[in-house]
């Protein structure tokens, strides 16, 4: 089953602080960082605290995620740590090839035997980072069925491809990335612009909602001001859902009337709107199901 991640924040594990309030946030998802905002030195502490930082982020619900590192050396002692009860998924860094990704599956396999985890419970997001890893994106989407998304780190491509990292120059890769992650039929995650600065929220939330039109369905995110945002920017509107109903049940008539289009609001609807209805529905009830857990979950 597809989670609902509209929001995943990443949070340095070695900082305790950071750690302790992460659940308060109100994430769909939150990333234990031991790669990027942990340094070198830190890192085996990090690697340490992953079992007990897990409770600590997951306690309110939120699904638990952790970034592993990308170099071989470090990755096999990242993942014997992170597989462990309360982690949803591995987050794996500048993968380039589909043999990363069985690399990674080889050991995530092996890591579940050892440590009394279901087989396959450990579910995966690619990272795509580098210019070998885009020209790979839908051979690497479909490398393992434990891969549950695709995202793209935008600052390590730009410098890969030898660009500027902004909404002009990243565009073409964000759809392609969109696409790719439509054929394997797993989720696409990020924004269709630069979101590292997060100082001006109505621009974030303009952004975000400008993502869900090209079809992501979530993004990571670093501060925790951004989160509310992107809960509701890939959440389905009030209005948006009453529309839905309408075309499903409209749809439901025309067919009983032995019609294949119909018209709501002077527009003409045919099988692919009705479709993309569906959906849209389809991802209310999942939100809402996620919501009413969490509910159960926190009472």
């Amino acid at each position: 089953m597809t989670p609902v991640w509209r929001s995943l924040q990443y949070v340095p594990t070695h900082v305790e602080k950071f750690v302790a309030t992460a659940h308060t946030r109100g994430a769909d998802a939150v990333i234990l960082d031991l790669e990027d905002s942990v340094p070198g030195d830190e890192k085996a502490r990090a690697r340490d605290l992953v079992a007990s930082a897990a409770q600590t982020v997951g306690q309110a619900g939120a699904d638990v995620l952790v970034r592993i590192n990308s170099e071989a050396a470090l990755a096999d002692l990242d993942i014997p740590a992170a597989v462990a009860a309360g982690v949803s998924a591995l987050v794996l860094s500048k993968v380039e090839s589909v043999d990363d990704v069985r690399s990674v599956e080889k050991s995530v396999s092996e890591a579940e035997a050892d440590n009394g985890i279901a087989h396959g419970a450990t579910r995966l997001i690619v990272l795509i980072e580098t210019a070998r890893g885009l020209l790979d994106m839908p051979a690497i989407a479909r490398a393992s069925a434990r891969i549950v998304a695709l995202n793209m780190g935008n600052e390590d491509l730009a410098l890969d491809l030898g660009m500027e990292p902004d909404d002009e120059t990243l565009l073409m890769p964000r759809q392609q990335l969109v696409i790719a992650a439509a054929a394997a039929n797993v989720m696409p995650l990020g924004l269709m612009g630069m979101a590292t600065q997060f100082a001006d929220l109505d621009a974030y939330r303009a952004l975000a909602l400008r993502s869900r039109r090209f079809g992501f369905q979530g993004s990571s995110c670093i501060h925790p001001s951004q989160i509310a945002i992107l809960n509701e920017a890939f959440s389905p509107t009030a209005e948006e859902v009453a529309r839905a109903n309408r075309i499903v049940e409209g749809a439901r008539a025309a067919e009983a009337a032995g019609k294949g289009a119909f018209a709501i609001d002077g527009k003409m609807i045919d099988p692919p709107i009705t479709a993309r209805a569906e959906r849209l529905l389809a991802r209310h009830q999942a939100i809402e199901a996620r919501e009413a857990a969490l509910v159960r979950w926190r009472n």
